[in-house]
């Protein structure tokens, strides 16, 4: 699995300087990929009319600190736009064609680069997208087509999906989009615009598998935007989700809901590439797009200063950077409890093993008053068939040790047997080395 991060560069607050301190951090993270907007607003601001004064510099400066760019083109400018009004930036354009030949350009001058073009993004979230399905799918076979023609070798990624499948089935059913596209991309922001917990994530991934592969030609599905905000301390975290314990969406809980969410995409074995949405916090100064969710997505302080969550994406891409396949863990509580237990297990082609260990985020309804106090506390046994370990290390989701009385382990004849504690709002990370 590629795992990459997210970063936006708008016109009125970017530069090269913060960009630069950006594609460092993300490499001295282990991303691969990172996932950035062109603006078509911003860069063709008048017909024909192009400003590439910030995007030569980056694009020269990601392939310096080797990382590969993964941009989505959006959003309409004023004198394409079907609507005049104030929103005409997510507007569909009055001829899909000008977009098509904004996208040629645009391919044309970094195809050196740049080897994929997600068009459009969120089409089913109004925030971005005010025209109709119909209107998009036209959008993106006239893009399609552009990007083909100035790049044969180029993928084109389906602008990212805000959750809705329905719409997804749609463009593929009705608008028999598949052709245009090489890769569907999902959005995710479990328990903080959606009100289920991650670990119902896999029936997300499992609708969109389903779509393409019963209406489209089984396009391979990406996750290039998920996250969770850190916004802290209050229990409406947005209007769909109501926090269900205290310490929900504070730094720690970030870091935690980034493993419980990457873990839970490598389970799927359905996601290539996953990046988590975003690099920096977000002054209050600055005016966002929804709610104040937006400002506290970051895996760095609005200061400057790494996060928690820094520190696992980092831990979760030194062990993923190599092809894994994922085992069959037998799972013994101790007593056995109806408690939701989440625990995943990989092998790595070096040979190490790695297991994931957590207790979910139950349901609840929207309408919690106060959020309790997570108590709950498991004692399990975890059962690696057919393995052996030498060193067996524990940590918590930031790679502090776990405590000796809370995790012990052995080799029998056939497995490795892991027993640990595990307790609400945490998660241990398990390395087994041969």
């Amino acid at each position: 699995m590629v795992l990459g991060l997210c970063e936006d560069y708008p016109e009125e607050t970017r530069s090269l300087a913060a960009a630069r301190v950006d594609l460092k951090t993300a490499q001295d993270a282990g991303a691969r990929v990172l996932r950035i907007a062109f603006g078509w607003d911003a860069i063709e601001p008048e017909r024909g009319r192009y400003d590439w004064s910030f995007w030569d510099d980056f694009v020269r400066m990601a392939n310096e600190h080797s990382i590969k760019l993964i941009p989505y083109v959006c959003y309409t400018p004023k004198w394409a736009a079907a609507d005049q009004g104030e929103d005409f930036w997510r507007s569909p354009p009055r001829d899909p064609e000008d977009f098509a030949r904004f996208m040629a350009v645009l391919v044309r001058r970094y195809k050196h680069a740049i080897h994929s073009w997600e068009l459009w993004n969120e089409p089913d979230n109004r925030a971005y997208w005010l025209g109709t399905r119909e209107q998009f799918a036209a959008l993106v076979r006239a893009g399609s087509r552009a990007v083909r023609l100035a790049d044969p070798q180029a993928t084109i990624v389906l602008g990212g999906i805000a959750g809705e499948t329905d719409f997804l089935e749609e463009l593929f059913r009705s608008d028999r989009i598949a052709p245009a596209v090489d890769v569907v991309n999902l959005h995710s922001y479990f328990e903080t615009w959606h009100p289920d917990p991650i670990e119902t994530l896999p029936d997300y991934v499992n609708r969109a598998t389903e779509i393409v592969r019963e209406h489209g030609e089984d396009e391979p599905l990406w996750m290039a935007e998920t996250g969770y905000s850190s916004v802290g301390g209050r229990t409406i975290v947005s209007e769909v989700y109501h926090a269900r314990y205290r310490g929900e969406h504070t730094d720690e809980a970030q870091a935690v809901a980034l493993a419980r969410t990457f873990v839970t995409a490598l389970a799927t074995g359905e996601l290539p590439l996953v990046a988590w949405y975003r690099i920096n916090d977000l002054p209050a100064t600055e005016e966002v797009i929804g709610d104040d969710n937006n400002r506290h997505l970051g895996v760095r302080t609005v200061k400057g200063s790494n996060k928690p969550a820094l520190t696992t994406f980092a831990l979760l891409t030194r062990w993923f950077k190599q092809p894994y396949r994922n085992l069959q863990p037998v799972v013994h509580p101790s007593p056995p409890s109806d408690s939701p237990v989440e625990v995943n297990a990989f092998a790595l082609r070096d040979g190490r093993q790695i297991v994931a260990a957590w207790l979910g985020i139950p349901d609840a309804p929207s309408n919690i008053t106060e959020p309790v106090t997570d108590t709950r506390c498991m004692r399990f046994r975890v059962k690696l068939p057919k393995t052996r370990a030498s060193i067996v290390r524990a940590t918590d989701a930031v790679g502090e040790p776990i405590p000796a009385d809370r995790f012990t382990w052995r080799n029998t004849r056939s497995t490795v047997e892991l027993d640990m504690e595990v307790r609400g709002g945490e998660l241990l990370l398990c390395e087994l080395q041969p």
